[in-house]
């Protein structure tokens, strides 16, 4: 049984990287002019406030952070997907091979919560304050919360088997 629920949450985290990255791609103008907000720190200026020299509107700098997160989603999806896939196939398997099945889905979990939570808190919210604009701050509460639920998912993924499969 345990077994089984560890495979449905790397399917739902495999299933969320592939709508939020799908979603960015189908939207890519507003996920650009989004990041190029927060990078710029417009909203910051707006308010008075002293913007820091990494301050920046550079389309280099601007599409690396729309990247980071649409590859993230996608890289969260392929590994996600991946070790769904091979926890399926080693569920009746002993404890060790069920161990060595659901890495990609723990790495895939990883991957998500470094890219929510190096983008959007480390990056976002502390090097370029998005916290400041209310788009933001929604912006980063959702990526904290996918992050939280996404850890949870993965620690319970992580947990160590017993050998009734």
């Amino acid at each position: 049984m345990t077994r089984s629920i560890k495979i449905l949450f790397a399917a739902i985290v495999a299933f969320w990287g592939l709508v939020g990255a799908i979603g960015n791609f189908a939207s890519l103008s507003i996920a650009y002019e989004y990041v190029e907000m927060v990078t710029s720190m417009s909203r910051v200026v707006e308010d008075g406030g002293a913007a820091p020299p990494w301050r920046t509107s550079s389309p280099v700098i601007v599409w690396a952070g729309v990247m980071l997160i649409v590859l993230g989603k996608l890289g969260a999806f392929a590994f996600c997907s991946t070790g769904a896939y091979r926890m399926v196939k080693a569920r009746k398997s002993d404890a060790r091979a069920f161990a060595e099945a659901k890495k990609f889905a723990v790495f895939g979990c990883g991957l998500a919560v470094a890219m929510l939570f190096g983008g959007f808190t480390v990056i976002g919210e502390t090097m370029y304050l998005m916290w400041v604009d209310p788009d933001g701050e929604h912006a980063a509460a959702g990526a904290f919360r996918y992050g939280g639920f996404i850890a949870l998912i993965m620690i319970f993924i992580a947990q160590a088997e017993s050998e009734d499969a």
